[in-house]
Parts: C-alpha cells; sequence; structure tokens
C-alpha cells in the first residue's frame, strides 16, 4: 500500500483519493478509482470547489494518471459532498452513471428550499418553536460547493453490472435509506464493497424524514441485505476503510434498535412531540443544522414506529403527540 498527499494505493488496481470538505463534521470523502481496460471509473468525485477539485487532480497524478484516463464516473447518490463535481466532469466528456432514481431526485437536489419549506412545515406540526420554523422554512443560500444535478449519461438498476475491465465487473445494490437513489458497488471478483454513505466506521449516516413516508424502514432493509452478503473488505465514502462490511451493517441495525427502544421508553407513559424528544435523545447545544438533522431523523424514527403500531399519535392545537397505545402500556 503506498500512501500520498491526496491518495492511497490500495492494490489491485484501486486507488483512493481524499476530497476535502467545505463544512464541519466529515473532513473529506472518499472517492475511488478503479483501473480497467480502457482507462479508469471514478466513484464519487466530491463538491464542486476548487480544493476539491485540486485534491482529484492531485491524488491521480500520485496514482499515476490525470482525468483524461478517466472513462465513467459513478456517483453513489444525490449528495453534493458525492457527486457536487459531477457536472463539470460530465461537461468535459466523462460519462456519469447512477441509479435510475436518480433522476426523481434531480429537482429537490437543484431547489434546496424545496425541502427547506417541507421541513419548515413539519417542525411546526410537531411542535418546534415558531424562531426554529420561521429559520428553517426561510431556506439559506444555495452554496455554490452543491454544484448542479445533470441527468446521468447512464442510469442503472438493482443488480446491473458495470464492467470495467481487467478483473473488476461491479454489480449495483440499490441500498435506499439515506438516500433514494443511493447505491453500493461489489466488485464481483474480489467480493470489495464500495458502500458510499450505507455503511460508515463509527458513525451512521443521517436518515432524513421527509418526502417518503419510511424511510428508516428502507434502510434497515438495505442494511439487511448488506449483512447477508457475509461482505469483508468495504470502501467507504468517509473515514477509514472497513475490515468487515457485513458485520458493521449489523451493528448499525442494532444502533437503531437501540434508538428505537429509547423513544419508546420516552412515550411510554406521557406523549411527548418530535421536538420535545429531539432534546431527550440528542445531545444539548446543537447548531442550526444539527437541529435539522435531528429533527428529520427522530420523525424518521417516530414514523417507523407508528407505522408498525408500537406507537400512536394524536393531534392538540395542531401538534402531533406520540404515546405508547394504551393496550401496549405497561
Amino acid at each position: 500500500m503506498s500512501v500520498g498527499t491526496y491518495a492511497t494505493d490500495l492494490g489491485d488496481g484501486v486507488g483512493q483519493i481524499r476530497l476535502p470538505l467545505p463544512f464541519p463534521g466529515l473532513r473529506w470523502t472518499n472517492a475511488y478509482t478503479i483501473k480497467g481496460d480502457e482507462g479508469i471509473t471514478l466513484i464519487d468525485c466530491g463538491v464542486d470547489d476548487g480544493p476539491t477539485r485540486y485534491a482529484l487532480e492531485g491524488g491521480l497524478s500520485e496514482l499515476d494518471a490525470g482525468l483524461e484516463d478517466v472513462v465513467s464516473l459513478v456517483c453513489t447518490h444525490m449528495h453534493p459532498d458525492h457527486m457536487g463535481l459531477a457536472h463539470r466532469l460530465v461537461a468535459e466528456g466523462i460519462p456519469l452513471v447512477m441509479h435510475d432514481s436518480a433522476v426523481d431526485a434531480r429537482e429537490n437536489y437543484n431547489d434546496w428550499n424545496i425541502s427547506r419549506r417541507h421541513l419548515g412545515r413539519l417542525a411546526a406540526e410537531h411542535g418546534a418553536p415558531a424562531e426554529f420554523v420561521t429559520r428553517t422554512a426561510g431556506g439559506d443560500p444555495r452554496p455554490d460547493w452543491a454544484g448542479t444535478a445533470v441527468t446521468p449519461d447512464r442510469l442503472i438498476k438493482d443488480g446491473e453490472q458495470i464492467t470495467v475491465g481487467d478483473g473488476h465487473t461491479l454489480t449495483a445494490i440499490h441500498t435506499p435509506g439515506h438516500e433514494i437513489s443511493h447505491i453500493c458497488l461489489v466488485d464481483d471478483t474480489s467480493h470489495v464493497l464500495y458502500s458510499g454513505d450505507h455503511i460508515l466506521p463509527r458513525i451512521t449516516p443521517v436518515i432524513m424524514y421527509g418526502f417518503e413516508a419510511d424511510p428508516l424502514g428502507t434502510y434497515l432493509e438495505s442494511l439487511q441485505r448488506i449483512e447477508a452478503m457475509n461482505i469483508g473488505l468495504t470502501y467507504p465514502a468517509h473515514v477509514d476503510v472497513l475490515e468487515r462490511g457485513s458485520l458493521r451493517a449489523r451493528q448499525i441495525i442494532l444502533h437503531h434498535e437501540r434508538r428505537l427502544g429509547a423513544m419508546v421508553q420516552e412515550v411510554k407513559n406521557q406523549p411527548k412531540t418530535a421536538w420535545e424528544l429531539v432534546g431527550e435523545i440528542f445531545r444539548p447545544n446543537l447548531n442550526p443544522l444539527e437541529e435539522r438533522l435531528a429533527l428529520s431523523e427522530t420523525l424518521a424514527h417516530l414514523e417507523y414506529l407508528r407505522l408498525r403500531g408500537e406507537l400512536e399519535r394524536n393531534q392538540d392545537g395542531g401538534v402531533w403527540h406520540y404515546v405508547r397505545p394504551q393496550r401496549s402500556r405497561r
């Protein structure tokens, strides 16, 4: 294994390039390169800014390649730290490959205020203070580093293969939950998994509640698929390489089961709003972005429980309160 300033040669024709991120919390996105018969397949490309472009070109150079050698870009999902730069690479002639549901997600990606206004309405209905509702629904200027979502050149479905060459064929596994178009890629020869944000070491991806009825249920089903595949070596989009991907999938499932159990206990004897539960479940002093994510993830867990009969909700003064069903209280 050879480690450079931006890139690490992982062996077997695979490289990892660390692309810096312009927001707090995560330091970089891991992009991956796979050498094939006709050139390089690039998995994810980071945000649309100068430091990312510099790191991508520098990493390719450390791997004895350049952008002119990239013959295909596969983005694991439609979040800016994975595909912000994609529209520029497409304009330079690199074809983009994504899951076919990415087409439906383009409008929300290109107009962030659609999601912000929707979350603002949800916040009002679930007990958030007026200041938070106003700030959330008002939206923020869309950052330039988000780039623009373009229509992929190739749309793939679950189980479809991407031929890289030189001993590498990738099979797409549709793993929605974190984002509707999310895919993992498994190398059919080495059985290595490129997991995007679906499976990460030490941290878990945010599960957003908004336009889908049961995103957490979808995510857990996607995790169960990976768990059943007996995956070992896993290349995630953030943090470090994982040695036991399927085991990590099981750990994340257990994490969410513990959080679900904690929420049931919180409302066992007294109805509470989602906003009240944010204060019970998450650490104090969250910044505005963290508050929005915490509310959204709390709603994803509460709705998962409600849809399965573990909780019920009732409106009081236009605000939803969740509680354990009377028959289930002990």
